[in-house]
């Protein structure tokens, strides 16, 4: 049997195969929005936008909503949002960690073994988000090497990048 050449390797291994780390990151949560939340929402992000701030993984909740900005202009966001007159934290020293697996949402536990295996290095995971092939996680910046550590003692093949 010849060994397969790039042209016919297609297939990725099962199970985590990459964790990407993104430093630089502060989380922004709005909340305690008590009446025409939409309308607030909108205020609130067109406040940040006029800021001239990028936000990522925005989420909204019942009573507000939550987003990353870069950590250099959270300030610019907090002098934003305290002349909206809404509650809100600005937490800075926040990362972004991308887990890799192949199928992830199609592998029975894979997301539930990925988070278990997090959540055991005591480490703050502030935001979970999934993709078809990757779990993301805001974890605060002093636990990352923790969580990297996790995945990398269980399996000797694991790319790591960070940025």
């Amino acid at each position: 049997m010849t060994k397969p050449t790039l042209e016919t390797i297609f297939e990725k291994r099962r199970g985590v195969s990459r964790i990407e780390v993104r430093h630089g990151y502060a989380q922004v949560h709005v909340s305690r929005i008590e009446s025409k939340v939409m309308e607030e929402r909108l205020r609130i992000l067109t406040a940040v936008a006029d800021a001239e701030v990028s936000i990522d993984f925005l989420k909204l909740t019942p009573t507000g909503l939550s987003f990353m900005v870069p950590e250099a202009r959270a300030g610019a966001v907090e002098e934003a949002l305290s002349q909206t007159g809404v509650h809100y934290t600005v937490r800075s020293g926040r990362s972004i960690v991308l887990v890799y697996a192949v199928n992830i949402r199609d592998e029975e536990g894979m997301i539930a073994s990925i988070l278990r295996r997090t959540i055991a290095t005591c480490a703050r995971v502030d935001h979970v988000g999934d993709m078809h092939d990757r779990l993301l996680m805001v974890v605060k910046t002093e636990d990352v090497e923790r969580v990297v550590d996790q995945f990398r003692t269980a399996d000797e093949e694991l790319e790591i990048a960070v940025r």
